[in-house]
């Protein structure tokens, strides 16, 4: 698209600016796709540039305040070619950008890919269903029955999708078990080594309120004197708080 753009009181975002690898900014990348789509279609909602322009006012303001980012679109756009004979309106567009998920469906992938987790084997349908599994708590998503973790796990859901949804990270492998040649000790002072090379412990003075987690994770590794639950509780605060498991 080459029109002149119309003077607006709009506040530009970075949906407006110039993309370098395209050449144009994202809504006109994204104008073209959907004409592309719909061709003759889409165009036919357009009788001048005032239109257009209201239309990337109105977009750019929606994907600002329910945070889209391209992913999102990318897939909305996917979904549109599938199940949209018409053009979308930017309700619909949101919606595809956001599709509801089934809870219960859910709460299954978060439970069964946290057990897969734990060998470094997990697959996700969706990083926000990762997300919300982190903020239950693994312990508690892994121990509690389906009926107490349903209305916790979906209004962590819920709260993960209003925001920016950050992809999976990647987990660190647990170290095999000490063979028998290596003494306990000897063990958990290599383990120690490993984990504050691998940054996963970090100082107390950065810890915070945490510090004690971190304190009852390095007790453990050194010499294995920690009770189970509480470097349970431990590694679950730890998680809780900073996304990342120890």
């Amino acid at each position: 698209m080459t029109a002149q753009i119309s003077s607006s009181t709009f506040k530009r975002s970075s949906w407006h600016e110039i993309h370098q690898s395209l050449g144009i900014s994202l809504l006109d990348h994204l104008y073209n796709r959907l004409d592309g789509i719909y061709p003759t279609r889409w165009k036919a909602q357009f009788p001048n540039e005032r239109a257009i322009e209201n239309w990337r006012e109105a977009w750019a303001e929606a994907f600002e305040e329910e945070r889209i980012d391209t992913r999102m679109v990318s897939d909305a756009l996917r979904m549109c070619r599938k199940t949209h004979d018409w053009p979308p309106s930017l309700a619909e567009f949101l919606k595809a950008c956001k599709p509801i998920i089934n809870v219960d469906a859910a709460l299954h992938e978060a439970v069964n890919q946290m057990h897969a987790r734990q060998h470094c084997k997990d697959q996700w349908s969706d990083p926000a269903i990762f997300w919300a599994a982190v903020k239950v708590g693994e312990f508690d998503l892994l121990s509690l029955p389906f009926a107490a973790l349903k209305p916790r796990f979906e209004a962590a859901l819920t709260k993960v999708r209003e925001g920016e949804v950050l992809p999976v990270p990647a987990r660190v492998p647990a170290l095999q078990a000490p063979g028998k040649s290596e003494s306990t000790r000897e063990y958990g002072r290599q383990r120690l080594n490993e984990l504050s090379a691998s940054n996963l412990i970090r100082k107390v003075s950065q810890g915070g309120n945490l510090a004690w987690a971190y304190r009852a994770i390095e007790e453990h590794e050194r010499a294995g004197m920690v009770p189970q639950h509480k470097l349970n509780l431990a590694r679950k605060a730890i998680l809780s708080v900073t996304g990342r498991e120890p």
